[in-house]
């Protein structure tokens, strides 16, 4: 399929030739485009040959002479032109096979698609992957990829990926190291099946994959209140094991390669009990969008903002919003802004309704959850919720409840907090006297 065009920019190559939005890209150079990486790649020569298909139906040849960094300034309606390579697979644990009936349409989308892992940093399990996928990847260099491997066991990873096939990673991986391809990787870690032994032989055989292994990030699995496979959540005494077995790789990869590689997610500190790494320990954060540093760079930014918070502003009062799995983070904060004279702080810590109980991050709390947790207060002052309980291009809930619904139904302020700690800084400061 081409690439419809969604935006030409203005001063744009593609503006003064004339192509506009709904126009097709069919090729370049004679070669069929069938995603935005073919398209950056075939628009560095200097001399191209557009085919575009007008809106009208017909085709006309563009040919354009320019500087090889140069963009012709088109943006399409999607990165890829052929559509997501969805996932086959029956993991064990997939979030999206937990929903409750009827969500919304755009979380069942089960991205398994390699151009997407190059593109946005998305887990692919590899399972899809053709020779002509392989033979392009290296051809056009798309470094790095980020794989789900759970366990490099071939019969563990096919029960964790509800396969009865091979499910063999290990000589994927390798030819990708071999080609140079940079790879980070994940391990959903469910008790009992990946784990203990399982675990260390992951470790091992992923280290030996050599310099092109760049991170491992170790994730406890999440279940919502509609997961049916018979799998459990971790302890905190299992949370803390988790983190002694995982130390003692850290500390010998530090002599062997220079860097720690393999790191785990917030949630097992938090749930644990334990003390959170330094900022130090996550090096240059590789793992951040899995949950990994994520809760360490946000403390580590209010110890440098909080020093700009003022000592008495107009009375205010906030209530902040935040799932039980951030609750000792926010609580660290509370104490920061209780002597700040005029300032009133309630957290309120919301229970997941929507998927239970079970799911405590923040994320995943939803407009009904929101309702369900604030429908008998008041007094309450302005709502501070966390961004990451919202679309990230939309004001709307995972449930579909809009922001501007809850605060109809409410009646209440709600103002969306970034997830930056100079944010909150710069909002207590506004009403400083």
């Amino acid at each position: 399929m081409p690439g419809v065009v969604a935006e030409v920019m203005p001063g744009s190559i593609a503006e003064e030739l004339n192509i506009a939005v709904g126009d097709q890209l069919v090729r370049i150079n004679g070669i069929e485009v069938e995603d935005i990486i073919d398209y950056r790649y075939y628009c560095g020569d200097e001399e191209l040959e557009l085919e575009i298909v007008r809106a009208d139906g017909a085709t006309v040849i563009c040919e354009i002479e320019k500087d090889m960094d140069e963009d012709l300034g088109l943006v399409f309606t999607a990165n890829v032109f052929d559509g997501i390579r969805v996932c086959h697979n029956r993991c064990l644990f997939c979030f999206v096979d937990q929903l409750p009936p009827n969500p919304r349409k755009t979380l069942l989308l089960k991205d398994d698609d390699y151009r997407m892992s190059f593109l946005e940093g998305n887990y692919i399990t590899g399972t899809n992957l053709t020779e002509q996928d392989l033979q392009r990847i290296q051809r056009l260099r798309l470094s790095p990829l980020y794989f789900s491997v759970h366990a490099t066991d071939s019969k563990v990873r096919a029960e964790l990926l509800g396969l009865k096939r091979n499910a063999e990673i290990l000589p994927l991986l390798n030819k990708l190291a071999d080609a140079q391809i940079d790879l980070h990787t994940q391990i959903v870690l469910c008790p009992g099946l990946n784990d203990g032994v399982q675990l260390e032989k992951t470790i091992d055989d992923l280290i030996a994959l050599g310099p092109y292994l760049c991170s491992i990030a170790i994730v406890p699995v999440g279940l919502t209140r509609y997961h049916q496979r018979g799998l459990r959540l971790y302890t905190p005494f299992e949370c803390s094991m988790i983190i002694d077995l995982v130390q003692g790789h850290q500390k010998e990869f530090q002599k062997t390669r220079g860097s720690s590689l393999v790191f785990l997610a917030d949630e097992f500190y938090l749930k644990a009990g334990r003390e959170l790494p330094t900022l130090e320990h996550y090096e240059d954060l590789p793992q951040l969008e899995n949950g990994v540093g994520m809760a360490t760079l946000f403390l580590d930014q209010w110890k440098t903002a909080k020093k700009s918070l003022p000592h008495k502003i107009t009375p205010t009062k906030y209530t902040i919003i935040t799932g039980k799995s951030a609750e000792p983070i926010w609580k660290e904060i509370e104490k920061d802004l209780a002597g700040i004279d005029g300032l009133q702080v309630n957290l309120v810590v919301v229970a997941n309704q929507y998927f239970g109980e079970t799911v405590t991050v923040s994320g995943l709390l939803t407009g009904s959850c929101l309702i369900k947790a604030l429908e008998h207060q008041t007094d309450t002052g302005t709502i501070l919720i966390p961004q990451n309980m919202l679309k990230f291009d939309e004001e709307i809930f995972l449930d579909s409840i809009t922001l501007q619904e809850c605060r109809q139904k409410l009646n209440m302020p709600i103002q969306v907090l970034e997830n930056d700690a100079a944010y909150l800084v710069s909002l207590i400061g506004n009403n400083r006297i």
